[in-house]
């Protein structure tokens, strides 16, 4: 059995077992000893399918990623049989384990992927850190004193720390794209609509549609390759994107020619200052990009100019996260209480009880209405991508973004989710790139956003860049920590 190297993308893994260097079964057994060397360090993995993976690898009826791992964020994509908490406490207490497969688990095991384990993330997703009681805190593998951001951050430290090549994430304000820039990976989080979570329907439909199912892996040929498993509409999907010409992996190494790009490196709103380090890494994907031929400005849509519309994404977050509550609690047979989870957590419950119809459609109304602001930058002004920094801030402390009891809204979150949020409201596709390194020696993610259902230029480009600024000779510290 030869021996391989768990920082391979999921493409390379899949060649090694294409040419027999190794079976499906070795390639989990060794995933499984990085793992067991790793984890506990990170935390990034809180519930092992080590047996369940180790039967898939001997089953799989073949696949372009025959006998690659992968993991599912603890949130939303479920998988028959097992423990499904969404970091609650009192139901990770009842022990409630899925009745079904996801679509997405579906389609990934018809590729010939082996689930081997679920991600931590924080409960029911709700803040920029995965720090959740239940579970415990997910550490940064680059530095174990910092936060992977939320709220897939168990998705992106496993990634990050080469647990597995492939993760699943959902965003709903940059829950794929922010920790997979604090974990330096790529993170891509699809059109709305692209990747169903069918066939349960959770969080009031997504908040509205708000949220999105995302990708996280180590190289963008990967997130394509991924892309084109997962994605297509489902029976009883509530949203629908525009099928691709042609396969997303053909898209990864082709000609993107000449774009026109914007560069947004300051915040829009001017409510904080965004991260020198964080606004460089921006300006020199832009700068290298204009050198590649594009024709790259200082330009980006009027509408992000105002957050008013956060009030009514969090009114609508609200009801959604109190739905869920609702659903679980019929899930294992009882009401879930205050005493069943954080205090954050409930004052959703508490406000979305609070919250009428009238107001929560109003909500859904002006969020679409700002949408229409956004995307007519792309749709109307011309502008094939904007290029921003992912998040505007570097790394926060290990219990710095946690909600305590009497502030549920902490105001370092902001520049973790201000350049990513727009973009879940307008429902366009958007990656972060790990294409800077800070002084210190912390990944800062670079992020493209697309107009609506264009993930094939998104991939151009990405892929020109990657090519341009490789990182993946990057390798966190994780394993000498964990020795």
């Amino acid at each position: 059995m030869q021996n391989f190297d768990p920082f391979l993308d999921a493409t390379a893994q899949a060649e090694l077992v294409k040419s027999k260097k190794v079976s499906p079964v070795e390639l989990v057994e060794q995933t499984i000893r990085h793992i067991d060397a790793v984890n506990p360090t990170i935390n990034a993995m809180i519930i092992p399918l080590f047996e369940k993976g180790l039967r898939e690898a001997k089953t799989t009826k073949g696949g372009p990623f025959t006998g690659v791992p992968y993991m599912i964020k603890d949130l939303t994509v479920i998988s028959k049989g097992d423990l499904n908490t969404s970091s609650i406490a009192g139901v990770k207490a009842a022990n409630y384990k899925a009745d079904h497969d996801s679509y997405f688990v579906e389609r990934m095991r018809d590729a010939g992927f082996v689930l081997i384990g679920k991600a931590n993330t924080p409960e029911m997703g709700t803040e920029a850190t995965t720090e959740p009681v239940a579970w415990g805190v997910t550490r940064n593998p680059w530095n174990l004193d910092r936060s992977v951001g939320g709220s897939s951050g168990g998705s992106a430290a496993a990634v990050g720390a080469g647990l597995v090549p492939v993760a699943h994430g959902n965003d709903a304000g940059g829950s794929v794209r922010a920790p997979a820039s604090f974990c330096g990976v790529v993170g891509l989080k699809a059109t709305r609509g692209r990747i169903s979570a069918g066939p349960m329907v959770t969080d009031s439909d997504s908040i509205g549609g708000v949220a999105h199912e995302g990708i996280m892996a180590r190289s963008v040929r990967d997130v394509a390759a991924v892309l084109d498993v997962v994605s297509g509409h489902q029976p009883g999907d509530g949203y629908y994107a525009p099928p691709p010409k042609r396969p997303f992996l053909q898209e990864v190494g082709e000609n993107p020619g000449s774009l026109k790009i914007g560069i947004l490196t300051h915040d829009a709103a001017g409510e904080f200052d965004v991260d020198p380090e964080c606004a460089a890494a921006a300006k020199a994907a832009a700068d290298l990009l204009s050198n590649l031929g594009h024709k790259v400005s200082n330009s980006y849509p009027e509408g992000i100019k105002s957050r008013a519309f956060l009030a009514d994404f969090l009114k609508c977050s609200d009801v959604g996260i109190m739905r869920e509550i609702e659903r679980y609690g019929a899930l294992i047979g009882r009401p879930l209480t205050e005493d069943d989870m954080e205090w954050g957590t409930w004052q959703f419950v508490i406000r979305g009880r609070e919250t009428s119809g009238r107001d929560y459609a109003a909500g859904i109304d002006r969020l679409r209405e700002h949408a229409g602001k956004v995307e007519r930058w792309w749709e109307k002004d011309g502008w094939d991508l904007l290029v921003t920094p992912t998040v505007g801030r570097k790394q926060p402390m290990i219990g710095e973004l946690k909600t305590i009891k009497g502030n549920p809204f902490v105001s370092g979150s902001l520049p973790v989710l201000a350049f990513t949020v727009p973009y879940n409201v307008s429902g366009q596709p958007a990656i972060s790139l790990p294409l800077h390194w800070s002084k210190d020696g912390l990944p800062i993610g670079v992020q493209l956003v697309a107009a609506f259902g264009r993930e094939d230029i998104l991939f151009r480009v990405a892929a020109q860049l990657e090519k341009a600024m490789p990182w993946a000779h990057h390798r966190p510290p994780t394993e000498k920590q964990a020795k």
